[in-house]
């Protein structure tokens, strides 16, 4: 009887020893959120970024307000390397807001509107791709288009030559019995 208890003693310290480590990774990882959640509620508040992507994502959005687009699309393009589609799609939504921005800022005879009006459609399409419900993606890339229309272009090489007509040409099957 003693052998139990001694055993049943020892694997009681030994799943409370478990518990205690399960706790203590537990509340580390529930203080590492919360210094996350507390750095996404205000990013001016402090200088050091965490390195999760929620956060780059918070500081880049904070980098625009704050009239830094530069670095807000460095952030939105670290931003990308998630596996979490919603969040790829929205740095590509944002992408193309900033593009759109800095487009619009420009004078309407500016030449370099024109590329930033084509990333900005280029991100709103590929946030789309990724996330076909972001209805504001699709209207800014309508504005996008209304401010710089795509042309349809003519491949030649494709094109059907003068006189030419189709030809139908009709195979008559036949039945062969073999012996």
């Amino acid at each position: 009887m003693n052998k139990y208890l001694n055993l049943s003693h020892w694997s009681l310290v030994i799943i409370a020893i478990v518990s205690i480590l399960f706790a203590a990774q537990a509340g580390y990882t529930l203080w590492k959120t919360g210094k996350i959640n507390t750095f996404i509620s205000n990013p001016s508040a402090s200088e050091q970024v965490p390195e999760h992507l929620k956060a780059q994502f918070s500081k880049a959005y904070n980098d625009v307000e704050q009239g830094k687009s530069v670095t807000a699309l460095e952030r939105l393009t670290t931003v990308l390397e998630t596996n979490d589609s919603s969040l790829e799609a929205m740095a590509y939504y944002n992408r193309g807001n900033i593009h759109l921005r800095d487009a619009t800022a420009l004078l309407a005879n500016d030449s370099a509107r024109i590329p930033l009006i084509g990333l900005a459609k280029q991100d709103y399409r590929t946030a789309l791709l990724l996330d076909s419900t972001l209805w504001d993606a699709r209207y800014n890339l309508e504005l996008a288009l209304l401010m710089l229309p795509e042309e349809a272009t003519v491949n030649k090489a494709y094109s059907k030559r003068k006189g030419s007509q189709s030809v139908v040409v009709k195979a008559v099957g036949f039945r062969v019995d073999l012996p």
